[in-house]
């Protein structure tokens, strides 16, 4: 599929990453977090074991720019996505960030967006999940937050068309 044919909205799935726009957010904070590097970091490649921690440095490094970012495109997504960034590498999280991604994250805004039952069900499930691990998540050790690839949606439902979310702040 060619970059211009993609409609940043479509959602394939209720999880937090399950849509193109949140996606393109984390190739954003990935990128921050990589420019971050120095020259030293730069100059090798890190084994898989090591690449988690690494990137917990970065992010540390880089903090404050991640929130300018999300705090930038006025997106209650953003902030949802970079609580699954921080939660997915160990990074640290702040009270302050803690609240904003709870304030975003509320069933509230999305309630009443869906077209059936079914949708709402499955969408409330996968954000009272993440809202869980948020209110407890504790800096420095990786979470797991539940995901469904585009091949997982595919394999079991067939073709998906589900209601996007709008993620207005």
């Amino acid at each position: 599929m060619c970059e211009e044919e993609i409609d940043l909205d479509e959602h394939w799935s209720y999880t937090i990453m399950g849509n193109w726009r949140a996606n393109r957010y984390l190739q954003d904070l990935l990128f921050i977090c990589w420019e971050s590097k120095t020259v030293e970091e730069e100059s090798h490649l890190l084994p898989d074991s090591e690449f988690i921690d690494s990137m917990r440095v970065l992010i540390d490094r880089s903090y404050g720019e991640l929130i300018d970012f999300v705090q930038r495109h006025q997106s209650r997504l953003g902030y949802l996505v970079l609580g699954w960034f921080l939660m997915f590498f160990g990074g640290k999280m702040t009270k302050e960030v803690k609240e904003q991604i709870l304030k975003y994250s509320k069933w509230d805004y999305e309630e009443l967006q869906f077209k059936t039952e079914e949708e709402k069900k499955l969408r409330k499930k996968y954000l009272s999940e993440f809202r869980e691990k948020i209110i407890n998540y504790k800096g420095g050790i990786p979470t797991s937050i539940t995901e469904e690839t585009l091949s997982d949606i595919y394999y079991n439902n067939g073709p998906w068309d589900l209601t996007p979310i709008k993620y207005d702040i």
